[in-house]
């Protein structure tokens, strides 16, 4: 990589965690428009990699717009302002791809069914989770707080970082070479006792939490974000592609920034929920 290249990426790679870190720390509606931006666009690219052979019954515009407005109608449950919507939304959702399936004569249409339905499990479900978590910081209140979604990300930027650079200095050992001939087991351990180091840092700066939730929580950011790493990996193998998109210069595009974060969330989430004791007892 030339100084031109590496200075292009380390730019988009800086405003890129900017925008992310002013989206979670700013409050919640600077969190919402992020996040539906970032919503907007990994649909985009997941659905545009499925049609990259052919072209699908159901249109990208149909399910990005859709999961932009079941991912809103999250946003409205937990405010209180329409409890019904978000199930609403979600139910007519469903009832439009039963229908597409009667109106629409195509031998693909299930294919383009079973496709459109992944995308929203895939992506709209676990970033719909996230907002959750942004939720649970004192379950008492049920506010904005952006403790938990800012660890989140922190964390799997350290553990995706020493597992990047430690597996490409010593690792000789293949992690799952078909899906991704990059990653290496010496990786995958040094992302998570990095990652566990980096727990004992939010145990000091947030105590409210107790030492063995963070490294419980940590340990499942890496493992879990580690899958979610290889899944998309397998992804891309399996549509031919090497990155889902171009929109970072230099990191591709934005599934390939949140990969990790993807199967991370919904393990993280139900982490939170078993440890419902202990959030129950704090207050701000």
């Amino acid at each position: 990589m030339n100084k031109k290249n590496l200075l292009t990426r380390a730019g988009a790679g800086i405003i890129y965690i900017a925008v992310l870190l002013a989206g979670i720390l700013v409050g919640k509606y600077s969190f919402l428009i992020v996040f539906v931006t970032i919503l907007g666009f990994g649909l985009y690219e997941f659905y545009k990699a499925m049609e990259k052979n052919t072209s699908h019954a159901i249109s990208k515009t149909f399910n990005i717009v859709s999961g932009i407005i079941i991912f809103l109608s999250a946003y409205l449950y937990l405010e209180n302002i329409n409890t019904y919507l978000f199930p609403a939304t979600s139910l007519i959702y469903l009832l439009a791809l039963t229908a597409s399936a009667v109106l629409i004569s195509r031998e693909d249409i299930l294919h383009a069914i079973i496709y459109s339905v992944f995308g929203q499990i895939y992506i709209t479900l676990p970033l719909s989770l996230l907002m959750l978590l942004s939720y649970q910081y004192n379950i008492w209140a049920k506010e904005y707080h952006y403790l938990l979604v800012l660890a989140i990300f922190v964390l799997i930027w350290i553990n995706d970082t020493a597992a990047y650079f430690i597996g490409s200095l010593i690792g000789k050992h293949k992690l799952i070479e078909r899906i991704s001939p990059k990653k290496s087991v010496e990786g995958l351990i040094a992302g998570i006792i990095f990652t566990l180091l980096g727990s004992l840092i939010f145990a000091h700066c947030y105590p409210q939490y107790p030492l063995k939730f963070w490294i419980g929580f940590a340990l499942v950011i890496s493992l879990f974000g580690t899958v979610g790493d290889l899944f998309e990996s397998l992804i891309k193998r399996t549509c031919g592609i090497k990155d889902a998109g171009n929109l970072i210069p230099g990191h591709g595009g934005i599934l390939d920034r949140i990969d990790s974060l993807l199967i991370a969330i919904p393990a993280a989430y139900l982490y939170l929920m078993m440890f419902a004791q202990i959030i129950d007892g704090i207050h701000p």
